[in-house]
């Protein structure tokens, strides 16, 4: 595991426990105040937060640091994520946004992520710089009350992302939503209907502690339920802090951000909207996706996991759209971070205004996928490995273009991560227990 105080989104663990502690937090706030004010840049913060019991209490403690040192702090209160880069973008002088919000994890965890002005989430080295300051600071930071949380913004939110829409675009549509009792919970509804959909949403009374409990992107089997028991046209699951979004066909199948990603490129590349007819997904993203692509004359390539990897191979390429299976989608002409709300209102869109149902569109067939995690008692560089490595070699060499293998170690647990696709789901199991087997035997087990 890394000693590194930010991970792949922002700094993350259990809420007001270490590292999200008081000191550390209030540290941050004043070493994020140094940074842009050395920098040049306004030292001016827009702050915002998901629903969880601490999460105001971690933004108190980080803008007050902030404003001590003689910043200036917009409190937005509860938003979405991706809210928080619209406004940035839209409404200038910031220096950067800070969201408290630990995304899709439990209500006991939290996390506080930057997000620059141009919308988009800091990268690995300014973060590293951010860190380096922090741990320079010596002793608590003095400390400032927030101002009262600026309930405008929730409304300029939903403006912001209706106007990449056309009216009406859903007229006639019955949607349910889960809001995960997150983020989203109060804008969801509003938002599908100024659409012209007719809405029904669950699980949007936030209490502090069921944030994501049974709800939401990573467990949409409540909503496939209720979208066939109404007979709904469409379901929209969003997870705690609204970056992401699973759907759900009339059916009551899940489509996940593989599924987005195709309905979406296709229906770019048919508007002349997809440049060089290339997206970008991750590495754990379906097999059958590059297929289909391909087929539609669309080049995928691949990134790291996490969005904001995804993001640069977009801007490195050119790519106008990408994402992840976890529903994590960016579409560059009209964000730059992924939005929930939105990637779900511009998919259903273009099945509506095709005259074809989502789960016509999204007929992605998947490879069979076999994910395995191996605790493991080291973590050797992978190209050390010699047995792993050469059985890696070998099921590349017999799943021959039919599958594919990926292997890399977790970010935040000693494990391995093992994934395998085949055209059966016995020669998956069968290659990704072999290849545990061998990296146990080579690697201990703790």
């Amino acid at each position: 595991m890394s000693d590194r105080l930010f991970g792949t989104d922002g700094m993350r663990g259990v809420a007001l426990q270490p590292p999200l502690d008081r000191d550390t937090v209030t540290r941050l706030g004043a070493a994020l105040f140094e940074h842009l004010r050395e920098a040049g840049r306004p030292t001016r913060v827009l702050l915002a937060g998901d629903t969880r019991v601490s999460t105001e209490t971690l933004a108190e403690w980080v803008g007050g640091a902030f404003a001590a040192r003689g910043g200036e702090v917009a409190w937005a209160g509860v938003l979405p994520t991706p809210a928080v880069s619209h406004l940035l973008r839209d409404l200038g002088g910031f220096g950067a946004g800070v969201v408290v919000s630990a995304s899709h994890n439990p209500a006991d965890d939290n996390g506080i992520k930057q997000v620059g002005a141009d919308g988009v989430k800091w990268p690995v080295d300014e973060e590293t710089a951010l860190e380096a300051r922090l741990s320079a600071l010596a002793g608590p930071p003095a400390s400032a009350p927030l101002p009262v949380a600026n309930g405008a913004l929730a409304a300029r939110t939903l403006e912001l992302i209706l106007a990449t829409l056309a009216p009406g675009a859903l007229d006639g549509l019955f949607v349910v939503v889960d809001a995960a009792n997150g983020a989203a919970s109060a804008l969801a509804a509003p938002f599908f209907t100024r659409l012209g959909a007719r809405v029904r949403v669950i699980h949007d009374r936030p209490d502090g502690r069921n944030i994501n409990a049974s709800c939401g992107a990573l467990h949409p089997d409540a909503l496939a339920a209720e979208v066939v028991d109404l007979g709904a046209d469409a379901g929209v699951a969003l997870d705690g802090d609204a970056d992401r979004a699973i759907l759900i066909a009339p059916s009551g199948r899940v489509l996940d951000g593989d599924d987005v990603l195709l309905v979406w490129a296709r229906a770019l590349a048919a508007a002349g909207r997809l440049p060089g007819l290339v997206a970008v997904a991750t590495v754990m993203s379906n097999l059958g996706l590059e297929v289909a692509l391909r087929r539609a004359g669309i080049t995928l390539l691949r990134s790291a996991v996490g969005d904001r990897e995804v993001w640069e191979v977009m801007q490195q390429s050119g790519a106008a759209l990408g994402g992840e299976q976890s529903g994590h989608v960016i579409c560059s002409h009209l964000s730059a971070s992924g939005d929930g709300l939105l990637t779900a209102a511009h998919v259903m869109a273009i099945a509506h205004a095709s005259g074809r149902s989502l789960a016509d569109l999204a007929d992605l067939h998947r490879f069979p996928q076999v994910l395995l995690n191996v605790r493991v008692a080291t973590r050797r560089p992978l190209d050390s490995l010699d047995a792993t490595r050469a059985a890696i070699r070998a099921a590349e060499a017999a799943l021959d273009g039919h599958g594919r293998v990926f292997v890399r170690y977790s970010g935040t647990e000693p494990l391995l991560r093992i994934m395998v696709e085949a055209d059966s789901e016995d020669e998956a199991r069968g290659t990704a227990d072999r290849l545990a087997a061998t990296a146990r035997a080579e690697l201990g087990a703790p």
